[in-house]
């Protein structure tokens, strides 16, 4: 006598559409006898009328294997880091110029890094000078920028010239798809001078921080400092001195915004090796692996991926050249668990490569996996029984 469960299985095949051939082969080959699949099929179509409504196991089989398929889906697309449409943003804030008077500027380092879609994509910055007492905003300052992997720009904010002196916030904030990165970094607005302010009521000051301005026989004289920490210009004498004129960032191969990010793998297409000499160049560390991983790519040479610091940036490194290259070997070399996950399902959903189930960590992914495996299997298998009998016939 066949087992229950093994008869259930059979019918629920034959109500899909399965024929007795396809599916004694496929019984055959998870290491049934030929008795226990004969006496099953015969079963099959000897059922016994009970009354009694029951879900066989085949069913709560099939009603899992949807549930676990749709949650490993969802899980899929949701810690796919180079493939997924998800949107998530980083933003952070460096100071340069953080401590003015009213009339000036305040100059600062704004980063932002694409940690969801792989597709380039626009955003808007709103930025915020606000009262730290009073929590209200005195000046904002708003903005597009292109998002693709990671960007840092240099951003002034004029302070206007009625501000009282005192502690402020600058906040950026970007919204999308209904979520927020935000950053902030303290300001702080200093006092004029008395000599100052009688110049103000006077009305000698050019509002150029680089002239000296003064009263001299009831006349205005407006003198030029030289140098002028300021005037966005490097001048010999303040390199050292004057970070907001002469950043040490600001040779051409120092930031790497979306632009220059596509001159670099035009550089790495031909010359790989004067496209790494200009990333070891560039001192902020994140940005120099950016670069690096840009070569990585267009070389599809995992080599580069090693030389990177930042952990984030080299499993995409390594994940996006797994794929250029088709080896799924190079998923290994991920160091966070759900990452390399991700980059694994993107083979068995891509390519169907079904290799790789026992290597995924994460339990509902492998599940998931095994199941469309063996589904893929049986379907084979009713594809070649199909193409048989049409050669026979």
């Amino acid at each position: 006598m066949a087992k229950k469960n093994l008869i259930d299985y059979v019918q629920s095949l034959i109500q899909k559409g399965y024929d007795v051939s396809t599916i004694r082969n496929f019984l055959l080959k998870y290491r049934y006898t030929e008795k226990e699949i004969d006496n099953a099929i015969n079963s099959s179509y000897k059922p016994t009328i009970r009354h009694e409504i029951h879900l066989s196991h085949t069913t709560v089989f099939v009603v899992i294997f949807i549930f676990i398929s749709l949650l490993g889906t969802v899980l899929f697309f949701y810690f796919n880091t180079s493939k997924a449409e998800t949107k998530l943003l980083d933003l952070n804030l460096e100071p340069i110029t953080t401590t003015v008077r009213a009339g000036e500027s305040i100059t600062f380092l704004k980063e932002l890094s694409n940690l969801g879609s792989a597709k380039r994509y626009d955003v808007i910055i709103k930025q915020e000078i606000i009262d730290s007492k009073t929590s209200k905003v005195i000046t904002q300052k708003i903005e597009t920028r292109a998002i693709e992997t990671f960007g840092s720009t240099q951003t002034r904010i004029l302070i206007p010239e009625n501000t009282k002196a005192g502690d402020y916030i600058l906040r950026a904030i970007i919204e999308y798809d209904g979520k927020k990165a935000i950053a902030t970094l303290p300001i702080k607005v200093t006092a004029f001078t008395k000599r100052e302010t009688e110049k103000q009521s006077l009305n000698c000051d050019d509002n150029n921080p680089c002239t000296n301005d003064a009263i001299e026989d009831s006349v205005c004289v407006n003198s030029p400092i030289v140098p002028c920490c300021g005037n966005n210009i490097c001048e010999m004498q303040e390199q050292e001195s004057c970070a907001a004129d002469c950043p040490k960032t600001a040779e051409p191969s120092s930031l790497i915004s979306t632009e220059n990010s596509e001159e670099i793998k035009e550089i790495a297409r031909v010359n790989p090796s004067k496209a790494l000499q200009q990333c070891n160049q560039i001192e902020i560390p994140d940005l120099k692996d950016t670069c690096i991983g840009n070569i990585g790519e267009v070389q599809r040479n995992k080599n580069y991926c090693s030389q990177i610091n930042n952990t984030r940036i080299k499993d995409l490194c390594y994940s996006t050249i797994a794929k250029s290259i088709n080896d799924n070997s190079l998923c290994k070399e991920i160091s966070t668990d759900s990452r390399r996950d991700s980059c694994y399902m993107t083979f068995v959903l891509d390519n169907k490569d079904y290799s790789v189930c026992d290597k995924i960590t994460n339990k509902h992914l492998r599940q998931s996996c095994e199941s469309l495996k063996q589904f893929s299997e049986l379907n084979q298998q009713q594809n070649q029984n199909q193409a048989t009998e049409r050669a026979s016939t």
